[in-house]
Parts: structure tokens; C-alpha cells; sequence
């Protein structure tokens, strides 16, 4: 991975921000000033467009480097309040932005909301900008100039995405503001969604697939990617036909389903089952992720966020190696004792403890689109109208996670289920297979089950399916933007 220092921009929805390359898969790390050019002598060669196109990428990998980012991520945050998730850390309420969803008594002032807003506003700034100035850019290579602007519109659709499942609907900017222009009112939830939607109908027509280039374009999104998130897209606005539609396309790439003991570990970087991660590097002070601190036990350096409950661990069937690989047990300290192997370091997973930049500095990549997780929302989308078909796909992950084992281990599910009792039968199987990836508040949220299986915990169906805005982008915003009701 290269990184680059680039452009300094500012703005009242951006941060100063370091924008740090995707180049290669390599993680060697090359360090080159650029000064702080104007517009006026930037944006003129296609080496310009592709460091825009890096900055653009710079606040998704900042969430999971920057310490508050990374416990206001799904992966913390989002499923701390859930029936799968403890908050942990060191006491009932460190981590007070976190103890604030845990028990669903979020505030306006809350660490996590303002985190969320400022780095996807930041990343929707840059991604404008690659899109308003990279047109004009010749570039020898035609096909290229499409793919960087085909990123930009997916980097833009998967910041709104954050967003809008959140706050509900969030101002729309499509273009770099002017001085006055920053104060946008919000639209509609449906309306944001449907900008989502244009924006990945861009990238998917104009981007490559990672399995037709070489390896020095990991780390950039590809049509798989765009494929995958148009499926949640979908999904989250219960569009069954789209994500089916855009299930077919995306299973027509060569993708295979990994071993699932091997997904999270070094080795299963950009496996044949991996769709899209977030990469990182320990081999600088710059490049590590704080996920793995974030989580990890607090007797073995970390802090001891987002433990297991034993209402997931009650979820896995009793044979099911899938659970080894996504858990193990640290007693002492406070909470569960029980922590997500999937995003941790040696000696519970084969990535090593950082040698340089201090035990923050983590290479876990972030897994963000799996191809199971697409099988999965492909087998929601279908089981009423083809439930032959949605057995076959719930059953491609169930035998992976058998792998070489009996048959009696995670069993195949019966051909002639249907109905409701199909429909739980996915539900189950995203609960484990996805466990500790950030998906059970949204799952629970997008199907209406959040209040009967969240109520015990506080959560209130008409407050808490989307959160509170930061009272500081209320006050900016002179009044324009509206507030959340009941905050």
C-alpha cells in the first residue's frame, strides 16, 4: 500500500485530511510530500486524478484507524445494544458514547454520531471532487479515467449508505459547495436511497472486475463491490427483485466460497470469497487499523469492546466449527470474557503483534462485502417465490462451514422447507455466519424484530431505528437541518 501526502482541503462537511494510496497489495510503503497545490495546478494529469481518487478513499480508512472512528463502526458501535453484543471495555459505562446505545439513551453530543457524519462527509467532499474535476483530465488510457470516476460513484454511494442507516435521510451534495452554499436541508430517506442506487449504477457499468486485473489493484473497488453493496442497498429497502436481479450478476464473477477458519486470518486477504475490504498495514506507525485493540482482551493490551453474549454463542449449533473461528474465551475482567476472534492477533489468529507504531497499530483488513453474506441476502430475496433455490443457497454456506466433516455437522437444510420456517432458517444463518461483523442491528432493524428482540434492552421502535444527530451539525447548520424526532 502506498501512501501519499496530498491535497489539503478544508470545508464546513470536511476535515484536514492525509490521503493515503491503495496502490498495491504489496504493503510496501513509499512517502512522497506533495505540498498543498491549489486547483489551479492540480487536477491536470492523470497521476492527479488517481491521488483524488486516494483521498476520496482516505475516510474509509480512517473509520477503522482513528480511535473513535473505529468504536463508532458497526463492528462496535452498531451492534453494541443487541442481543449479540456486550459493550465491554473496563466498566459498565466506559466508553460513554458506546454505554449511550447499550442502553438506548443516545444524546445529541454523542462521540459516534459526530464521528460518522464528519468522516462520510468528508469522503462524499473528496469523491465530488474527483467527479467534478477528473472529466476534464486526458488520460492515455480511456478505460482507466472510467474506473477511477466508476470508484468515485461507489465510494459516494457507500459514504450516503453509512448515513442513511444512521440518521434516516441526510442533505444530498453532489458537487464540491461554494462559500454559502453549505447549509443543505435534509432529504428524504427514499430520496437518499435513491441517489444511492444512481451512483452504483454508474460504478457497476464502468468498473472492472477484480479477477481482470492484476493484484496491484486490490484495495480498489471493482464491479463485484459495486454488485455486492447495490445487494444491501437493496435489501435494506426490502426491494427483494433488486436483489435478486443483482445477486445473478454478481454470482456470474468467478468468486468462490472460502474456508471460513481462514476468512479472517493473514492468509484469507482477498480470498476467492472476499468481495471488498478495507486494507491496512503494520509495517509503518501510519497504516495499522485500531480494530484489533479496540476488541481484543484488556489483560492482552487491548480495551475489551464488543464482547460476545451468550445469547450468540446459544445461537451456533452445538458442532458447528464456525464458532471456534469466531470466538474465543479470555477469562478475567469485565463483561462476558468472551471476544471476536475474527477481528484480533496472534496467539488468537495468525496476524502478528505490531513491531512498530505501538499496539493500536494493527494489519487486520476490514471485511466489508462477503460472498456469503451475498448468498445469504440472495436466499432472503427469494424464499417466497423459489424456496428450492433459497435452500441451495443457504445450504452453499451451511456446507462450507461443514467443510471435511460428517454430513450431522451443520447439516444441509431440508429441500422442502418454505415458508416462515425458511425464512427463520436464513435469519439463523446470518446470525452466525455473519456474527460480529456489524450486521444484527440493521438485520434486526430493516425486519421489523428489533422492538420484540430489542425491547428488553430499551430500544423503542419510533426513536432508536435511527440516531440522533450531532446537536453540533444542528447548530452549524444555522437551524436548516432538521433533528431526529425524539431527540
Amino acid at each position: 500500500m502506498k501512501i501519499y501526502n496530498l491535497v489539503r482541503m478544508t470545508s464546513k462537511l470536511a476535515l484536514t485530511g492525509l490521503f493515503f494510496g491503495l496502490a498495491s497489495c504489496s504493503d510496501d510503503l513509499e512517502i512522497t510530500p506533495y505540498g498543498e497545490p491549489t486547483s489551479e495546478n492540480f487536477y491536470k494529469t492523470s497521476e492527479d486524478a488517481e491521488q483524488a481518487l486516494t483521498a476520496a478513499y482516505n475516510p474509509l480508512w480512517h473509520m477503522y484507524q482513528d480511535f473513535g472512528g473505529s468504536n463508532s463502526s458497526d463492528i462496535v458501535f452498531g451492534d453494541i445494544g443487541t442481543d449479540d453484543i456486550l459493550k465491554g471495555g473496563g466498566r459498565v459505562n466506559d466508553g460513554p458514547h458506546l454505554y449511550e446505545k447499550e442502553i438506548y439513551s443516545l444524546t445529541t453530543s454523542n462521540l459516534a454520531m459526530e464521528k460518522i457524519w464528519d468522516f462520510n462527509y468528508n469522503g462524499i467532499l473528496y469523491a465530488n471532487l474527483v467527479l467534478e474535476k477528473v472529466p476534464a483530465i486526458e488520460f492515455e488510457n480511456e478505460e482507466r479515467k472510467s474506473g477511477v470516476l466508476g470508484e468515485a460513484h461507489f465510494l459516494r454511494a457507500y459514504y450516503y449508505f453509512d448515513l442513511v442507516n444512521t440518521f434516516g435521510g441526510v442533505p444530498i451534495i453532489d458537487r464540491p459547495l461554494n462559500p454559502g452554499e453549505y447549509n443543505v436541508p435534509r432529504s428524504s430517506t427514499e430520496e437518499s436511497y435513491a441517489f444511492i442506487e444512481a451512483d452504483l449504477k454508474i460504478a457497476i457499468d464502468n468498473l472492472p472486475s477484480r479477477f481482470d486485473m492484476g493484484d496491484d489493484y486490490l484495495g480498489h473497488a471493482d464491479k463485484g463491490a459495486a454488485l455486492g453493496l447495490m445487494m444491501r442497498v437493496a435489501l435494506y429497502q426490502n426491494k427483494m427483485d433488486l436483489v435478486k436481479f443483482y445477486g445473478e450478476q454478481l454470482f456470474l464473477l468467478p468468486y468462490e466460497l472460502a474456508d471460513f477458519s481462514s476468512i479472517f486470518q493473514q492468509v484469507g486477504e482477498w480470498g476467492s470469497g472476499s468481495i471488498f475490504e478495507v486494507d491496512f498495514s503494520s509495517n509503518s506507525d501510519q497504516m495499522g487499523g485500531q480494530m484489533a485493540r479496540m476488541i481484543r482482551p484488556r489483560t492482552k493490551g487491548g480495551i475489551g469492546f464488543a464482547q460476545i453474549k451468550e445469547g450468540l454463542r446459544n445461537e451456533f449449533e452445538s458442532n458447528d466449527p464456525r464458532f471456534e473461528a469466531s470466538f474465543y474465551n479470555v477469562p478475567g475482567g469485565y463483561g462476558t470474557e468472551w471476544y471476536n476472534r475474527k477481528y484480533t492477533i496472534e496467539p488468537y489468529s495468525d496476524y502478528p503483534f505490531p513491531t512498530v507504531g505501538g499496539k493500536a497499530n494493527n494489519s487486520n483488513n476490514i471485511r466489508l462485502i462477503r460472498l456469503a453474506d451475498a448468498y445469504l441476502m440472495y436466499a432472503e430475496a427469494i424464499y417466497e417465490n423459489d424456496p428450492v433455490k433459497a435452500v441451495e443457497y443457504v445450504n452453499k454456506v451451511r456446507r462450507r462451514a461443514r467443510g471435511e466433516n460428517p454430513e450431522t455437522v451443520v447439516p444441509d437444510l431440508e429441500n422442502s422447507l418454505n415458508g416462515k420456517s425458511l425464512l427463520e432458517a436464513i435469519y439463523h444463518e446470518r446470525r452466525v455466519e455473519l456474527a460480529g461483523e456489524g450486521y444484527r442491528y440493521h438485520d434486526l432493524v430493516r425486519t421489523n424484530r428489533a422492538e420484540e428482540i430489542l425491547g428488553s434492552l430499551g430500544f423503542k421502535k419510533e426513536l432508536n431505528k435511527v440516531m440522533p444527530i450531532s446537536f453540533a451539525q444542528i447548530a452549524l447548520s444555522q437551524g436548516v437541518l432538521e433533528q431526529n424526532p425524539g431527540y
